[in-house]
């Protein structure tokens, strides 16, 4: 596994990462535990060290089972775990709190979940411009770190503006969605990031599972995940960018595969026989999704959501035998600045 630098924190990070959020339950539809430990074992015996969560996946559940897999000393000196505060569950439906004292508070919470005394990242969870720019939350941030609670903090961002912002703040760390599908950090944002040696963690490389050739425009999720609140417009647009990704990676050629349908079985687009490739190898649309955010240098490390060593074992492949072209790259970065389409229906998550 190779291992990137985290911005100005100096810590060096596998550069794929463990996003944490599905198996807090509730969000992604049922988990197992047993499941889940398993897969959080598995991700760091493959020297997997960054595992990103947040207080509210799962009411603190995803922390509970972090804190588990990393209970022992050994271990824990192994990893680097990054957590969010910002939404407060703590007083029924989670509202957004930035407050100082609630920070502190709810830093001590995630503290005992994840049973360490210190956390090595700790970022505020998706804060509006106005809340940036009040500025109170981040005086608590280095107070926290004085103290040795946190050795470091960083801000997870929806819009370039407010990661604009927070680097002018003084964060380490910024976190954005970055993929194939939504690529409107790179103009302004990633190259701050390389200027300013800010450290950047890109979500959602996967768009939320969508890049993964699962799902189509005419699927239903389930009450408890949370991709449920999606329009049929949206579906339908993203499943119209998601051919036109897959016509410049497969061409028109077809390999056996199967995508689970409402009724029936459809193919997956596969490698063209002439395309380069690892030996011994499957080139897919999960593993192509994850290496195009990879192949961003100022990215620090990314971080597909898992919930399964099958996961686990799907995302290390695009790592492990990466085949990628620069000119894939190229051109599905042209495919985000000149086709319309893509300057649609984009949404806060």
């Amino acid at each position: 596994m190779r291992k990137r630098k985290l911005g100005k924190t100096g810590l060096e990070v596998s550069e794929l990462g463990f996003g944490c959020w599905a198996i807090g339950g509730a969000s992604y539809g049922p988990t197992e535990d047993r499941e889940s430990l398993k897969a959080l074992a598995y991700g760091f015996d493959q020297n997997i060290n960054f595992f990103d969560t947040a207080d509210t996946y799962g009411n603190g559940h995803s922390e509970q089972l972090i804190g588990e897999t990393f209970k022992e000393s050994s271990k824990r000196l192994q990893v680097v775990i990054a957590t969010k505060v910002g939404w407060d569950f703590y007083r029924g439906w989670g509202k957004r709190n930035f407050n100082p004292d609630y920070i502190r508070f709810a830093c001590g919470e995630s503290l005992k979940r994840l049973r360490t005394d210190y956390i090595d990242l700790y970022q505020l969870h998706n804060p509006r411009m106005e809340e940036i720019e009040e500025g109170s939350m981040f005086k608590m941030l280095s107070e926290l770190k004085r103290e040795g609670k946190i050795r470091h903090w960083g801000v997870s961002i929806h819009g370039v503006g407010e990661g604009v912002e927070v680097i002018q703040k003084g964060t380490e760390t910024i976190q954005a969605i970055y993929n194939m599908i939504d690529q409107r950090i790179k103009p302004e944002l990633i190259p701050l990031c390389g200027e300013h040696d800010i450290g950047l963690i890109a979500r959602e490389p996967l768009y939320c599972g969508l890049l993964t050739d699962k799902y189509h425009h005419k699927t239903k999720f389930r009450k408890d995940d949370h991709r449920n609140r999606w329009t049929r417009e949206k579906l339908e647009t993203d499943f119209k960018k998601i051919e036109r990704i897959k016509m410049i990676l497969f061409g028109t050629r077809y390999v056996t595969g199967q995508v689970p349908r409402k009724n029936g079985i459809e193919p997956v687009p596969a490698l063209p026989a002439d395309r380069p490739a690892v030996p011994g190898t499957v080139i897919n649309l999960k593993q192509a999704a994850i290496e195009f955010v990879l192949y961003e240098q100022a990215v620090s490390v990314v971080i597909p959501g898992m919930k399964t060593v099958s996961h686990v074992q799907d995302h290390l492949k695009a790592v492990e035998t990466p085949s990628l072209t620069s000119d894939e790259v190229n051109r599905i970065h042209r495919l985000f600045q000149e086709d319309e389409l893509f300057q649609t229906v984009f949404y806060r998550n």
